[in-house]
């Protein structure tokens, strides 16, 4: 590798230099939940609403609608 490195300097290349000790551990965030954004709430809830729906409908002894369903949620996700 030193040598790929030293070729990579000899073209204008340099070498990153990593400190790996560079950030205390006891500051490192943990435990910190993302932003709840518009975004997710609309993902989370069209989620639940075909879950529920294709839940109705296996209930309702209806399975190759709820495949339907599923099939188009999977082929709107996909292709969105």
């Amino acid at each position: 590798m030193e040598y790929f490195w030293a070729f990579l300097e000899l073209t204008g290349f340099r070498r990153p230099y990593y400190i790996s000790d560079e950030i205390d551990a006891r500051h490192q965030a943990t435990g910190i939940h993302p932003p709840l954004t518009g975004y997710r709430i609309i993902v989370t809830l069209l989620v639940a609403s075909v879950g529920m729906t294709k839940s109705a409908l296996l209930y309702g002894q209806e399975s190759l609608e709820a495949t339907t369903v599923e099939c188009i949620f999977g082929v709107g996700i996909v292709t969105g």
